[in-house]
């Protein structure tokens, strides 16, 4: 079979940079919390740290989430929300806040907007490593899957740092900036002079930055200081551009009648509304497969193993029950192997054919 245009849709996570020497979110946490004991200006913090965990820990318990890991995103997002304090949408239902927090956050919450700017600094040291092409390479692997295919590649990315661009390289990815002027515009996105990819960063990027003269996003040609990211929750409340529109594309090419397969890297399956919007994709067409690639370390990496973690994210990340077609064939697949050696290694046309069903490959079909 031969693949033809949108028939595979990439979404990549943070796992999909890992080996380019950008943390993945519990290897942050680990670093947060080492400069909170160590780091003479971070340990003023430590107490305020500890509340906010415990805090979110405690709320996922609450609801029987007890295998939700902790993570930087959320404890971000957490800060977000309680800096807004009365101007939170649920400040009128609040009686009061906990009697702990200003102990630990100050008299008018300070510190939490001090160690948001500790660990948003940190964010930046994080996704902007040394070196950052040459360890990015293997990202190159896209490149000889469209030299394949011979179109236009779309490919989603939940990830802040530059890996796609610098191993890719600018001229040949649409990220909607305008080459003139640097500021973002859907109908780039649209035009008839198209690239060899399509690349929409659904949290924003380390060097997106909001004008603070006319409010247009704007890109640089390098990280900035405070650049235009969100968080998890944050997108599915955002109806600016680009978020919106970038959500709403992931949603019309997944769902399309050409995507047949949509292939996720690195992804931790821990968006909610990513994986509402993947739910729907099988959900519409049975015939539609999700390859899921992923690494598993040695002790993990059994048959027992890669089958409880594909009933975790399908039953509890993705809310559904799959069946299974006549030739005993799920529509969501895991191929354990590392993004880099994927990249390098394997990535082709003829590798996601073998995933390519029809319509009378569908579960339930005679």
């Amino acid at each position: 079979m031969e693949l033809k245009e949108n028939n595979v849709i990439f979404l990549i996570g943070a796992g999909c940079s890992k080996e380019a020497d950008i943390p993945i979110s519990n290897e942050m946490v680990k670093s947060v919390e080492i400069l909170l004991s160590t780091d003479p200006i971070w340990k003023p913090y430590i107490e305020l740290y500890h509340y906010l965990r415990s805090s979110i820990e405690y709320s996922e318990g609450i609801f029987g989430n007890f295998g939700n890991a902790f993570n930087i995103e959320k404890l971000l997002i957490v800060m977000g929300q309680i800096e807004q304090r009365d101007r939170n949408i649920i400040y009128p239902f609040i009686g009061s806040w906990n009697i702990r927090l200003p102990e630990v956050a100050g008299k008018n919450f300070e510190r939490i907007a001090e160690l948001k700017g500790l660990i948003n600094k940190k964010l930046y040291d994080w996704v902007t490593p040394k070196d950052l092409q040459s360890k990015a390479a293997y990202y190159e692997g896209f490149r000889k899957f469209q030299n394949e295919l011979g179109k236009t590649v779309r490919v989603f990315s939940l990830n802040y740092d530059l890996c796609f661009e610098k191993a890719i390289g600018d001229d040949d990815v649409e990220q909607g900036f305008d080459p003139k002027n640097f500021e973002w515009q859907q109908l780039n996105f649209e035009g008839t002079e198209t690239k060899l990819f399509k690349l929409y960063k659904l949290h924003g990027s380390i060097n997106w930055y909001t004008d603070k003269h006319t409010g247009k996003l704007m890109l640089s040609n390098h990280p900035v200081g405070n650049p235009e990211l969100i968080f998890g929750i944050d997108t599915k409340l955002r109806s600016n551009d680009p978020y919106f529109y970038y959500t709403s594309e992931f949603r019309r090419w997944i769902l399309s009648n050409d995507c047949k397969l949509i292939v996720t890297i690195g992804y931790s399956y821990a968006d909610e509304y990513i994986n509402s919007l993947i739910s729907q994709a099988i959900i519409n067409k049975s015939a539609r497969q999700v390859l899921n690639i992923t690494f598993l370390n040695e002790d993990s990496n059994t048959e027992k193993n890669k089958t409880e973690l594909t009933k975790d994210i399908t039953e509890n990340k993705l809310g559904l029950n799959l069946p299974f077609n006549k030739h005993g064939v799920s529509q969501f697949n895991l191929h354990v192997q590392g993004a880099k050696e994927f990249l390098t290694e394997t990535i082709s046309s003829t590798f996601f054919t073998k995933y390519i069903r029809d319509d009378s490959d569908a579960p339930f079909s005679i």
